[in-house]
């Protein structure tokens, strides 16, 4: 929530040094459905709120990606029934941060192929999606705590994140985001949250069974 307010925040003042509708300027960039209408307005604030705002965003979105990078190695050293470890520095952060900063700029770029292109580019999009998806969780997964194993072990649940990456963009693309934008004189930025939250919410699921699916399985192997 915090990375979405400031990219928000950043767009406002975006919209407003080019005397455009800040919801307007983000479908133009590719952030399309129920997050473009989010955009904050900054012009409706002083340059000083804005930057005390954008601040305490900042200072939120260091302490939620390590928080984000704690519960991801919880749930891997719980799953996997590994020593306690945490992680540390700085670096972690950066990168968690940079990561979704990645993954912001692809989904535009997705979003603008699959609607440019109809079919091609939905297809595009599904094969781009599941490629970096599978490679992207393959590599994080080799990072987080689990027993010593072989790269291939850690294959299912690649391919897990991969097929639940693909069904969760096509949900929040054809579902959730036409549904809050249609009722967001009812719902307004509430509707906003909820939708996030939901889309959070759904990819914790499969970031939980992927780590799973791969301990069931290492275990099972492994049992005579």
């Amino acid at each position: 929530m915090p990375f979405v307010y400031v990219v928000f925040t950043v767009l406002g003042a975006a919209s407003h040094a080019t005397s455009q509708d800040p919801a307007q300027l983000a479908r133009n960039i590719g952030i399309t459905g129920v997050l473009a209408s989010g955009v904050v307005k900054t012009q409706e604030q002083s340059t000083w709120t804005q930057a005390a705002l954008v601040a305490g965003a900042v200072l939120a979105l260091f302490l939620t990606a390590g928080s984000l990078l704690k519960a991801l190695y919880v749930v891997h050293w719980l799953i996997w029934r590994v020593p306690r470890v945490m992680p540390t520095g700085l670096a972690s952060r950066l990168a968690l941060i940079g990561f979704a900063m990645v993954a912001s700029a692809l989904g535009v770029a997705v979003n603008d192929v699959r609607n440019s292109a109809g079919i091609t580019g939905a297809v595009i999009a599904i094969v781009v999606i599941s490629g970096l998806s599978f490679a992207i969780w393959w590599w994080v997964s080799e990072k987080l705590p689990h027993v010593p194993t072989p790269a291939s072990a850690l294959v299912p649940g690649a391919l897990l994140m991969a097929i639940g990456a693909d069904v969760l963009h096509l949900l929040t693309t054809y579902w959730i985001g036409h549904l809050v934008a249609r009722k967001t004189n009812i719902y307004g930025p509430v509707g906003i949250a909820l939708a996030v939250l939901l889309w959070v919410y759904i990819l914790g699921r499969i970031i939980v069974a992927s780590a799973g699916l791969n301990a069931a399985l290492w275990h099972r192997r492994q049992t005579p």
